[in-house]
């Protein structure tokens, strides 16, 4: 239990510290968290549209346009030529307390280096090499699963950092997790 529960410990403690590097203190996520000077006039002005608290693709057709198989078509298509399109996420109220998404996050670093690890210790002959390996590919597996398939459709500044934040953390746990489950066999 000790050779499982220490490096997923370890594991989670540096998936967690990895994510406040790379958004935080080293901020390689910044070209997606620009700031510009008409940030005020804007989040005014979504204030006074009532929008609900969302996450909206503008330029996407709307519910009359995705009803008719037509709409969805040359119309559509023509209409949004070389025109402009942005991903909305709206909240209603800056939360300050980041306790409860710290702790969120702290858990899901855990669970995601308990299984990682679960993982390295299935590998029939393993080697440091096949290790850091596995523990690599899993990170790319999330990356093209998601950051970069978003960044297909919408661009986000930040894929390059979304690929290192794949590749990084996951091999130091790769290689921790090796250091580990090698000692305990």
């Amino acid at each position: 239990m000790k050779t499982f529960l220490l490096p997923t410990v370890l594991g989670g403690v540096i998936l967690f510290f990895w994510q406040f590097l790379s958004f935080a203190a080293i901020n390689l996520h910044g070209d997606a968290q620009e700031y510009t000077p008409l940030d005020r006039d804007i989040l005014a002005h979504l204030a006074e549209l009532n929008l609900e608290e969302g996450m909206y693709a503008l330029g996407s057709p709307s519910p009359e346009e995705r009803a008719d198989p037509e709409g969805l078509g040359a119309e559509y298509m023509a209409r949004m030529e070389g025109q402009p399109y942005a991903v909305l996420n709206y909240q209603l109220e800056w939360r300050g307390d980041m306790s409860p998404n710290l702790i969120r996050s702290l858990v899901m670093n855990l669970l995601t280096s308990g299984l990682l690890i679960w993982l390295l210790g299935q590998l029939q002959n393993p080697t440091l090499f096949r290790r850091v390996m596995l523990a690599a590919s899993v990170g790319m597996v999330g990356f093209m699963f998601f950051p970069y398939s978003n960044f297909i459709w919408f661009k986000n500044p930040d894929i390059f950092a979304h690929l290192v934040d794949a590749l990084v953390p996951f091999s130091v746990v790769g290689f921790v997790g090796h250091a580990f489950l090698r000692a305990s066999t």
